[in-house]
């Protein structure tokens, strides 16, 4: 991986070194995979349906970018939606505002520096 590639990956808190153990150490299939994030569907409809107060679809979106966080190695944004969706899996509503403003950030600037890769 290039250094500037590494470097905005790590500036954006990604675990490089555990993340490519899980790639097998393969550089091309992971940027693959990371350059998808940004298409993923789940994080719009995460928004829409908590505007919506469908609360359980909310949910399922939220369980799907924890894991898909997780596996690209995405720590900042994975201890952020981890959150979220436990929030939703509880119906624990009262900070949820917050906890999406939170999220949104953090997308936000994950999905600035993957567009500069």
């Amino acid at each position: 991986m290039n250094e500037e590639n590494k470097k905005l990956l790590l500036e954006a808190g990604v675990d490089l070194d555990r993340t490519m153990e899980r790639f097998m150490n393969n550089e091309g299939l992971y940027l693959k995979f990371l350059k998808r994030f940004p298409e993923d569907p789940n994080y719009a409809q995460m928004k829409e349906n908590i505007e919506n107060r469908q609360y359980e679809e909310a949910f399922k979106n939220a369980h799907t970018l924890k894991g898909l966080s997780g596996n690209l190695g995405l720590e900042p944004f994975y201890q952020t939606i981890s959150a979220l969706t436990e929030q939703l899996r509880n119906q624990n509503l009262d900070h949820l505002e917050e906890s999406m403003k939170e999220a949104e950030e953090v997308y936000g600037m994950l999905i600035q520096k993957i567009s500069r890769l």
